[in-house]
């Protein structure tokens, strides 16, 4: 598949999506359709225009663009890897929680990214549960997933 093509269905997935999420506002209570419907199809208006745009756009590339054929990564392996470990780790978060599946998470990311300072993973892995605990728990009181495990 070439690139010209990707580009082109995954153009057409997000003007589906636009014209979807209008056409979902209908739905939306009485109260709210001056406010957050408003709110919704001006995106739902924003992604299109910048859909059509961008079909506009790939349309007039030049000829020698169109045969370009699409690599999906320089590293495949790393690639592939990523994609698993966020399988995983989204599969882990309602048993072990936020926190345990981070903390299993971050480093096993940062190790198959190439990082190989084992004290360079430690801290950035504390630092980032550090500051999201900080910031989003303590601060802004947002509840992230717990562990079903533990209860």
């Amino acid at each position: 598949m070439t690139k010209r093509i990707t580009e082109l269905l995954l153009l057409g997935l997000f003007m589906v999506i636009a014209v979807s999420l209008h056409r979902s506002t209908a739905a939306f209570p009485d109260f709210v359709q001056n406010s957050t419907a408003s709110y919704v199809r001006f995106l739902a208006v924003g992604l299109g225009l910048l859909v059509v745009l961008e079909v506009g756009l790939c349309l007039t590339q030049e000829a020698k663009e169109k045969k370009i054929k699409l690599d999906l990564a320089k590293a495949p392996v790393r690639f592939w890897s990523l994609l698993v470990l966020m399988f995983v780790y989204s599969a882990l978060l309602e048993p072990l929680g936020f926190y345990l599946a981070s903390l299993f998470f971050l480093p096993v990311t940062m190790y198959v990214l190439g990082t190989r300072s084992k004290v360079l993973i430690l801290l950035t892995s504390l630092g980032v549960l550090l500051f999201v605990y900080l910031v989003f728990q303590r601060f802004l009181g947002v509840p992230l997933p717990e562990s079903s495990l533990l209860m």
